[in-house]
């Protein structure tokens, strides 16, 4: 496994890490975790930092195997989200299971996202605030910082 660092917008180091040629898991960290992101790969990540556009990442670098047939789905649907969408977690799970009660199913999908930020999982939100990665006010904090980057005041 090979482990890479960049700078983001959001206070915090983003990391990327490589299994056999694929990226098996991206995280965000209040430390740096490596080595610094070169080459294509952080030019690409520069220019979504710069213009908030997705467009130019390639998902099939993303390591997807070991995903489950409903975190595939929901991967299928963040990624198709688009900068300054948010979705209520009972409206993700309408979309995806057709059962608004599936809510607190999407977010324990959500927890277990490897890929965070470039498959949008900070865009579902609790009906009644913003909902968090984890329940600490730092991973909430991120996420609010995440949509303002984004052009939303949650």
């Amino acid at each position: 496994m090979s482990r890479f660092f960049i700078d983001t917008p959001f206070e915090r180091w983003l990391i990327v890490e490589f299994c056999n040629k694929k990226i098996c898991s991206i995280k965000f960290s209040s430390q740096r975790e490596g080595i610094p992101l070169t080459g294509d790969l952080k030019k690409v990540f520069e220019y979504i930092f710069l213009h908030k556009d997705f467009s130019c990442f390639d998902y099939t670098l993303l390591d997807m195997d070991l995903l489950s047939r409903n975190e595939l789905l929901l991967h299928k649907f963040l990624i198709e989200t688009k900068i300054g969408e948010v979705y209520a977690y009972s409206d993700v799970a309408t979309v995806l299971f057709k059962k608004p009660t599936y809510a607190r199913f999407v977010g324990n999908l959500l927890k277990k996202n490897r890929f965070v930020f470039v498959v949008p999982c900070h865009r579902v939100v609790a009906k009644n605030g913003i909902g968090g990665y984890t329940p600490s006010i730092e991973s909430i904090e991120l996420k609010r910082k995440i949509l303002r980057w984004e052009g939303l005041s949650i």
